[in-house]
């Protein structure tokens, strides 16, 4: 079954009360964070929580996800936890060079093997969050099958930069995310605007349908009255089910060659993409079957 990450919920990992939220059962997964989320003197307490909090979070049926931090000498105590608590990836922040990547490979792996895990079972996400890491993103992206998708970090990113993160500034450095992970095979996250506030839903979806015309597939959240914003805006719609199946139909009927449905051409092309949102839509759909037999 193909990833469904439309919405991903970040949870200080140390805040129980978040933490056993039955808010975070419609999420597609939760971010455990270990980084940004918690002060320096929680840090160590938020790594031990992670078993009784990755087990409470996984009940619901998301995918369970950690944030681990960039310096090494946190980093690998804090994927050593996350790995022991059966975390299904770790969210690898500040990576500037495929050399971060290839560093935390070893030791991925030598955790998976100390808690018994298959190596290879701990999949990444790649947060972008530099000129230099934008520089190198492709790279970065082809340094590990691990690799499942990447975001671009658009407040850290535009204070590298020295600048506000608005739209004008996000847009481009976002389209080539989406061209180096589309390569790459990985999915694109995130959204291409500033979303730090939460009292705005309405601003907040016009933003997730312009980030997934650009051609993200998903994006992270910090409240949960996002979440259910970002699982209607990145999933197929009603018409584009209709659409799609109208297409596939009449290219069962045609044959091979281009043919036309409503008045418009069919080619290759679109019905490959008539084929995704069917796809999209299945996987969508035994997600949620899924996680409601959890």
């Amino acid at each position: 079954m193909t990833t469904v990450w439309r919405s991903l919920q970040y949870v200080p990992a140390h805040r129980d009360k978040h933490v056993t939220s039955s808010r975070l059962a419609q999420a597609d997964g939760v971010i455990l964070d270990l980084e940004d989320a918690v002060p320096t003197e929680h840090k160590a307490a938020a790594r031990k929580a992670l078993k009784s909090a990755v087990k409470a979070v996984g009940r619901w049926g998301a995918d369970v996800l950690v944030r681990i931090n960039a310096e090494p000498y946190l980093a690998d105590a804090d994927i050593a936890a996350a790995v022991a608590a059966s975390a299904g990836a770790l969210v690898v922040p500040k990576v500037e060079s495929a050399n971060d990547i290839l560093r935390l490979e070893p030791v991925i792996a030598a955790a998976e093997r100390a808690a018994g895990r298959e190596v290879g079972a701990t999949r990444l996400v790649v947060l972008v969050e530099t000129a230099r890491g934008f520089l190198s993103m492709s790279a970065s992206l082809g340094a590990s099958a691990r690799i499942a998708a990447v975001n671009l970090g658009n407040e850290d990113f535009a204070r590298d930069l020295g600048v506000e993160p608005s739209e004008e500034l996000l847009t481009y450095p976002r389209q080539q995310m989406i061209i180096a992970a589309v390569a790459a095979g990985v999915l694109p996250l995130g959204l291409a605007g500033p979303a730090t506030r939460f009292d705005d839903l309405d601003a907040y979806r016009a933003l997730a349908e312009r980030s997934r015309r650009l051609g993200h597939v998903g994006a992270t959240c910090i409240h949960p009255d996002q979440i259910a914003v970002l699982n209607q805006v990145f999933a197929p719609s009603e018409a584009e089910v209709s659409e799609a199946l109208a297409i596939v139909d009449a290219a069962r009927m045609a044959g091979q060659g281009a043919f036309a449905v409503n008045g418009r051409m069919i080619d290759k092309p679109v019905l490959s993409r008539a084929v995704g949102v069917l796809d999209r839509k299945s996987s969508i759909e035994s997600k949620s079957k899924s996680s409601f037999n959890k």
